[in-house]
Order: C-alpha cells, then sequence, then structure tokens
C-alpha cells in the first residue's frame, strides 16, 4: 500500500514506506537504497533551462542522488517519498540583499521568515560589526559558524552565503566611527581608500560595501587596491561617481534601481560632478532638490545612450540588484492599502516603529513629486527589462528588514517585478536560483541536477506559466531535511508570536 503523502495530505513528516517490502526484482545490480524521493514531479532546474515532467528526484543526505522517470524502475528506491503528483520542484530561492542589523532578536525571526518563504540562502549586507562578542551580536563570526553547522547538518536554517563589510562612508561621516576607529574607515584620500582595501582584507569578509559619500579619490583608490588583492566591491555607487567609471573601475554589483535611471541620460554628467563637490564638502554647493532631480533625469532619458551603458556593464560583467520594492516604497507611501499589509504582523514592534516613522516622512512629499516617485520607479522596471535582455545579469535582492520588505515573502514581490519588467519566468527563477549561486561561486546550489545539495521548494503550482506561483510552497528541503506546510506554517506562526510580544512588552 502507497502510504505517501497525498496532494491535500499534510503531517509533521513524510510517512515511511518500504519499496523494498513489495519484493521488487530486477536484473543487474540491485536499486540503491536512499532515504527520500520526491516522486512523479516536474522538475524545473533554471540552471539549464530543463523542464522534466513525471520524475522523481532521489534524495541521499544533504544532496540529490539522482533523478529519473518515475515509475520506470531504476537504480534508486527509497525509504520516505513526498508525492510531487501535479506539483513543481524549484531549486531553493537565494536573496541577493539582506539586512539582520546585527542582533539576533532580529536575525532569528527574519531567519525564519526566509525559510517559510523558500528562501534557502542569501546574501547578508553588512554583516561585518566592530564588537563580534556584544551580547545578541550576529556578525560574520556568528553567521560563518552558522553556515558551517548548516552544511553539517546541525542547524536548520537558511543559509548565509555572502557576507559583507560594515557600510564604508566617507570622511564626512568619519564622526560616527566608533571610539579609536582608524579614520581611513570613512576615506578620503586615495591613500585612505588603499588602507581601507588592505585592512578589510584581513576581516574574514567577500565583499566591501561601499555608500554614498566616499569621495572619488578615496573610491579609486580602494577599487585599485581591491583589485590587486582579488577583494570584491560592490553596494551603492559614490554620489559623484557614474556608473560607466564604477563598472570600468571593476564594482561588482550596483544594488537598488537609483543610478542606472540616472546613466541613461545626459544628466548623468552635470549631476555627478555637482555631487562629487557636495560629497567633499565644498562651500556653498547644494544637491539638487528630489523634484529637479527626478524631473531631469526622466526628462533625460535616452534609449540609445541606455543600450551603450548597457552594452559597457555586460562586456564588464557588473552585476544589478535592483532591490525594486525600496523605490516602490517611496511612490506609495502614503497609500492606506499599503499601508495595511497583513505582514505587519510578523514584523518586531522597533522595526514596525522605525518603518511607520519613514512612510510618515516620506508621504509629507507633495503630490507632484509622489507622481516623479511613480515614474522613476517604472523605468526603474524598465530598465531591468532593458539589462536582462542586453545581457547584464540582473538578480534577485530585496533588502529585507528596510521599510516596508517583509523577509521572505518580499523575494516573491520582486520575482513578480521582474516579470512585470518583461523577463521571462524561467529568466526570472534563474535570477533567484542558478545566477545568484554562479556569483557568489557556489556551483552547487540554485539548481535541481545530481549531486547538487538537496535545497528544493515544491511548489502547488506552475512557476512558468505565473511568476507568481513561486508562493504556492508546499514543502521546503534543506540540505535535504524536509519542512512541509504544516511545519512551515508553525515558522510562521513562531514568529507572530514574538512580534505580538514584542509589542506588549
Amino acid at each position: 500500500m502507497n502510504t505517501s503523502l497525498s496532494k491535500h495530505h499534510m503531517s509533521p513528516r513524510p510517512r515511511i514506506f518500504l519499496l523494498a517490502a513489495l519484493g521488487l526484482v530486477a536484473c543487474g545490480p540491485p536499486p540503491r537504497v536512499v532515504p527520500l524521493v520526491i516522486d512523479n514531479v516536474t522538475v524545473i532546474d533554471p540552471a539549464g533551462g530543463d523542464v522534466l515532467a513525471g520524475h522523481s528526484v532521489f534524495i541521499e543526505g544533504t544532496r540529490i542522488a539522482g533523478i529519473e522517470p518515475s515509475g520506470r524502475g531504476g537504480a534508486f528506491v527509497a525509504t520516505d517519498s513526498v508525492d510531487g503528483t501535479d506539483r513543481f520542484v524549484i531549486p531553493g530561492l537565494i536573496d541577493m540583499h539582506v539586512h539582520l542589523f546585527n542582533r539576533e532578536n532580529v536575525a532569528s525571526p527574519t531567519l525564519d521568515l526566509l525559510l517559510a518563504n523558500g528562501v534557502t540562502g542569501f546574501r547578508e549586507m553588512a554583516s561585518d560589526c566592530w564588537d563580534q562578542d556584544r551580547d545578541g551580536a550576529v556578525c560574520t563570526e556568528a553567521l560563518r559558524a552558522m553556515s558551517h553547522e548548516i552544511r553539517e547538518g546541525t542547524r536548520v536554517g537558511p543559509r548565509p552565503l555572502g557576507l559583507s563589510s560594515a557600510p564604508i562612508n566617507g570622511v564626512s561621516q568619519r564622526s560616527g566611527l566608533p571610539e579609536g576607529a582608524p579614520p581611513f574607515l570613512a576615506p578620503e584620500t586615495e591613500a585612505d581608500g588603499r588602507e581601507l582595501a588592505r585592512w578589510l582584507a584581513d576581516r574574514d569578509i567577500d565583499l566591501v560595501k561601499v555608500y554614498n559619500s566616499v569621495p572619488r579619490d578615496a573610491y579609486f583608490g580602494l577599487m585599485e587596491e581591491a583589485a590587486g588583492i582579488d577583494l570584491e566591491v560592490s553596494g551603492h555607487l559614490p554620489l559623484g561617481v557614474s556608473v560607466v567609471e564604477a563598472s570600468n573601475a571593476g564594482h561588482r554589483t550596483i544594488e537598488h534601481a537609483r543610478d542606472l535611471p540616472v546613466a541613461c541620460g545626459d544628466y548623468s554628467e552635470p549631476y555627478r560632478a555637482i555631487m562629487a563637490r557636495v560629497v567633499d564638502g565644498e562651500d556653498g554647493v547644494e544637491a539638487p532638490s528630489a523634484e529637479v532631480r527626478l524631473r531631469t533625469i526622466l526628462d533625460a532619458f535616452d534609449e540609445a545612450r541606455c543600450a551603450r551603458v548597457l552594452e559597457t556593464l555586460a562586456a564588464n560583467g557588473t552585476v544589478l540588484v535592483p532591490t525594486h520594492g525600496t523605490r516602490e516604497m517611496d511612490y506609495r507611501a502614503s497609500d492606506s492599502a499599503y499601508r495595511a499589509d497583513d505582514r505587519f504582523q510578523y514584523m518586531l514592534e522597533p522595526i514596525r516603529d522605525g518603518w511607520n516613522r519613514d512612510l510618515d516622512r516620506t508621504a509629507q512629499a507633495s503630490p507632484e513629486l509622489v507622481e516623479l516617485f511613480g515614474e522613476f520607479y517604472a523605468l526603474g522596471l524598465r530598465l531591468s527589462g532593458m539589462a536582462h535582455a542586453a545581457g547584464v545579469q540582473v538578480l534577485a535582492g530585496t533588502d529585507s528588514n528596510d521599510t516596508m520588505i517583509f523577509p521572505g515573502f518580499g523575494l516573491h514581490d520582486e520575482l513578480e517585478r521582474f516579470g512585470e519588467a518583461g523577463i521571462s519566468p524561467m529568466d526570472v527563477l534563474r535570477t533567484a536560483t542558478s545566477a545568484s549561486a554562479e556569483h557568489l561561486g557556489e556551483p552547487e546550489l540554485g539548481t535541481v541536477s545530481v549531486g547538487a545539495m538537496a535545497d528544493l521548494v515544491i511548489l502547488d503550482q506552475d512557476p512558468l506559466a505565473d511568476i507568481r506561483n513561486t508562493r504556492s510552497i508546499e514543502w521546503v528541503i534543506l540540505g535535504g531535511q524536509v519542512h512541509d506546510r504544516a511545519a512551515l506554517d508553525a515558522l510562521l506562526q513562531g514568529v507572530e508570536a514574538v512580534a505580538r510580544n514584542s509589542a506588549e512588552g
């Protein structure tokens, strides 16, 4: 009798059935017995673009041991089964821009929300911190240990895959450095930038995260020194540096959908020139107002110029992580329906309070500015589609825990936006699976293939028919460990309880 899980029956774990008891006889070597099979499922592997209907995925330990047509016998039998009939299996998802805020009370619920939404790996974009030994700190050392425990199977949770420095600001932010910190950590000169690169290379990080206020000389010193020691530099673009300049200097990933629209018009040069003077603190020089800046960027947009910029990015291997949700917040801050999102129930009270303050400030924008925010957001979506079509690698990141970016849920929102940008469902899946894994140097992730890590998401509906179907999660398998819908719901309920207690406390 087949006691595998039916489509609508959910239990705390897959039920056991012993195929050996059926008395199966085959010629040649006996089938290899493995612990788990996802039976009769449609396999979607974005890495190769393969779609295999009616296949079985055999899992042994933490890895995929085999993939075979269902019901034909073969090299494997399994002791546990997940019924994949009318379902679809994709690789576990990767979020390329997450913030844990270096705090255990934020990290723990965030990681649970990621896993409950099928996010099995993430890049933490501010993981380094000054005092890694303070109570409740979650910094690079703790995240490295977490990653090791997950790989060894002694801990359950999404994998930390890329750990960045603390955000690097320029000399104007030097007063915010911790007491006793070397001043070059907020660099001013080319020499500061070079010394900073050498110092960061000893910090056990995967990349340097640059922020807005780094002066040009310091930035290019940092970039040249980092290139010589094979240290990745990513993050924001300094305000006085253009997209093409950054790409040519080796800037690896450009975060957020703010800079490419500037580069696609002839406003780029005068805007970057004046912002370089602002960053340098030149007396009497002021940044243009948001209204002037956005209106000029939108009016200056030139598709032919944009194509040339994208050609440069593609040739240099520069990656875009547009985090479109952050720009959506700008223009929807006063939208009552947007602000009534029921996913607020999962957010800690201090985070909710900070979000609401940010929303209230942004909602004070004039109707004219709100309209410009909306046009700028729409242009960002269009440019993601254009970049993808031009061969620029576009990856899915969210800025999780930033205002209105709900951890885990936000990645599905971003995938939906990529679909709106005109990217095909298979290519959208790549942005959060195989392409992200390749960028991170993790070839065993982001794919449903033999030998790969068994980080998988089983969906009830076809994501190739509608990318929004990535939300129809029935099971998440992380390193071969199965989490069914009941277990995923329990994670959500636990986070909701923590959030509720944070408000009551």
